[in-house]
């Protein structure tokens, strides 16, 4: 029983991989999770979904960091400047 379907009227995407019953096991401000006892997930929604196909596309090549780290982005260029520096102390221990 896999089906994904998105309903415009509540903007709502919902993935259901088994049948899921009654409230969501768990459920945050944008998404609802369903599970069964063995821990296999029946079903997924994703409420306000044009919100977090937005910002999922916004975010793409970034990730969030939390702690010290919070409000901190990494950019691919800081990822590649950070590579060669770890390159060239390798280059130096061997």
């Amino acid at each position: 029983m896999n089906s994904i379907s998105y309903i415009p009227s509540r903007d709502q995407l919902e993935l259901r991989l088994a049948p899921s019953r009654g409230k969501a096991t768990w459920e945050s401000a944008r998404f609802r999770v369903w599970w069964d006892s063995q821990g296999n997930i029946s079903g997924i929604d994703i409420v306000h979904f044009s919100e977090e196909l937005k910002e999922f596309r916004r975010s793409l090549r970034s990730m969030k960091l939390g702690g010290a780290w919070k409000g901190l982005e990494v950019s691919d260029k800081d990822i590649r400047e950070a590579r060669k520096e770890l390159l060239k102390a390798l280059e130096g221990n061997w």
